[in-house]
């Protein structure tokens, strides 16, 4: 219920006392439990996004599995670490969880920093090894910069600002996760691996 609340209204304008109404629950439980506002809004957050990063961890060790010494191939390793970030939000807690990842741009600086810190730092940097390995002739720091673009793009279209059905006339659907991965997967393959 915190996630739902905090995912529509925001940090500070989700209340603890709306939060303890639709939860069925006091003041008192929540804190007991919680502590203060802040933890529970880390903890509506980690809720849905550990699994993101549980499936891209399972993602990774199976890929690693499958090429053995090789590095995992371009496309594989874009597929593993973005498909379950976007297709999360086929899922109401998943859509939630997604909406708190774009409010979390506009949340006090020192919580989005830890949240996103504590829940994605690990897989990332994990990642980050792994496209280093298939991609060794682009410098460190190109590859920063082209995955933290790559984050950008599937971020962007999770939002669902209603620009693609826009531009195409009706004809595209920005709901459609099955195809918006489908159509990503090659545009960042090409962005990752475009000459340094």
């Amino acid at each position: 219920m915190a996630q739902a609340l905090f995912a529509e209204h925001g940090y500070a304008a989700a209340s603890t006392r709306a939060i303890t109404q639709a939860a069925g629950v006091n003041l008192a439980q929540l804190h007991y439990h919680f502590g203060a506002k802040r933890e529970l809004f880390k903890a509506a957050y980690r809720r849905g996004a550990e699994q993101v990063t549980e499936a891209r961890r399972r993602a990774l060790a199976e890929a690693r599995a499958e090429f053995g010494e090789m590095p995992v191939p371009l496309e594989a390793l874009v597929r593993s670490f973005v498909t379950p970030f976007m297709l999360n939000g086929q899922t109401p807690e998943g859509r939630a969880t997604m909406r708190m990842h774009a409010r979390l741009h506009t949340e006090p600086d020192d919580i989005s920093k830890e949240v996103l810190s504590t829940v994605y730092d690990e897989t990332t940097l994990a990642y980050l090894a792994e496209f280093q390995r298939i991609l060794p002739d682009i410098p460190h720091e190109t590859l920063c910069w082209r995955l933290y673009f790559m984050m950008g793009a599937y971020r962007y279209t999770l939002l669902r600002t209603g620009r693609l059905e826009a531009m195409s006339g009706g004809a595209c659907n920005s709901g459609d996760f099955e195809r918006a991965v489908a159509e990503i997967l090659p545009f960042l393959c090409a962005g990752l691996s475009a000459p340094a």
